[in-house]
């Protein structure tokens, strides 16, 4: 457990010399990394207990990835921050965090993602707290969350009720201690941004005339009976509404087996074809989530994103370097995740999944 999350901690203190990083001249509404292709990572094993790699989502042809989202994190009242079920320090992790340092060197953004359908994460015990001194509590978990795994950004899906008080200022905290290159999203229902149906409470229209400036985009949800994309006209009454095309992320289910909405592949090509006509460009595409993505499934999840890639990002492959060392600690990682779940099986855990080895390329 200690040598593995070592190695991240090391790796994360010299990203720096070996990520591309975003010429700080270059103004927060000008971004560079449009239309963007966000996937969400939220199932991190699969049924065996077993680490899912994310690493085939740069490492397959023709992906190309620009934002990863982990998730979900959880905020617990009168404990500490859970990435799902377990606190994200956890050996269980030590695949999924080994495997973002790689990511990061091909480029990808690594961002987290707070709250989703569990309450808890933005009550009026934790983050939405009138008292100041439980708010810096719980918000020091999350800034120290942040620190530790080195992210690049956080998503706030607020899916309970948050005031608009609550979320001006947690916004404020975040772009104040963590500066103009670190990236805020939010996850409203598409409907929310029509300024109908909404999940968070707070009025999102009224959130950009307050924070606009402090956020970077919307990873709006076109599922669930609160938007589709089979159409356009639900993107449209966004815009009309007064969002921006460039901070609208159409998000997608990838699978039908992860809720209500699922479309197919080729309407949202044409859709997207659409869009792009009307407006030039939009915002890009968000996939909900990565483990059973369609039409590969749990055996080849990457195939939804090298679709999407065709229809939003083609030509844009960001090209995987990975050293026999990169490879030795990725499966040192495995071997401690594996144990983390109580497989002894000494010969499985020197066969991951993923054969690291065979990726050596550098």
């Amino acid at each position: 457990m200690k040598s593995a999350f070592v190695y991240l901690a090391s790796m994360l203190a010299t990203l720096s010399l070996a990520v591309p990083v975003q010429d700080v001249a270059v103004a927060r509404s000008e971004p560079t990394d449009l239309p963007r292709l966000v996937i969400y990572f939220q199932t991190t094993h699969d049924q065996s207990n077993n680490p899912i790699s994310m690493l085939p989502l740069i490492n397959e042809q023709g992906i190309a990835l620009t934002h990863l989202i982990v998730c979900s994190f959880h905020i617990n009242q009168g404990g500490v921050i859970h990435l799902n079920d377990f606190p994200p320090d956890d050996p269980h992790f030590s695949t999924l965090w080994n495997e973002t340092v790689i990511m990061k060197q091909a480029g990808v953004k690594i961002m987290g993602m707070v709250g989703g359908a569990a309450a808890g994460s933005y009550s009026t015990s934790t983050l939405d707290s009138t008292d100041s001194a439980t708010f810096e509590h719980y918000y020091g978990q999350l800034h120290d969350l942040i620190i530790n795994f080195g992210l690049d950004g956080m998503d706030l899906d607020v899916e309970q009720p948050f005031s608009r008080n609550g979320i001006n200022r947690l916004i404020s905290r975040l772009r104040s201690d963590f500066g103009p290159d670190f990236l805020i999203t939010l996850a409203p229902v598409a409907t929310a941004l029509e300024n109908s149906a909404n999940l968070s409470g707070f009025n999102y229209n009224v959130l950009q005339t307050d924070q606009g400036s402090n956020i970077d985009w919307y990873n709006t949800q076109f599922y669930s009976g609160f938007g589709t994309m089979e159409s356009p006209n639900d993107y449209i009454n966004i815009v009309n509404t007064g969002y921006s095309p460039d901070i609208v992320v159409a998000g997608q289910l990838t699978s039908p087996a992860d809720g209500g909405g699922w479309i197919p592949t080729a309407d949202l090509n044409n859709t997207i074809i659409t869009l792009d006509q009307k407006y030039g460009q939009i915002g890009g595409v968000m996939g909900w989530e990565y483990f059973n993505s369609l039409p590969g499934d749990t055996s080849a999840p990457w195939e939804w994103a090298q679709i999407v890639t065709e229809i939003l990002r083609p030509g844009l492959t960001p090209e995987l370097k990975i050293t026999k060392q990169d490879a030795e600690r990725l499966q040192a990682a495995y071997s401690t995740s594996v144990a983390a779940n109580g497989n002894k099986d000494k010969s499985f855990v020197k066969k991951p999944s993923v054969n690291y080895m065979k990726w050596v390329n550098a």
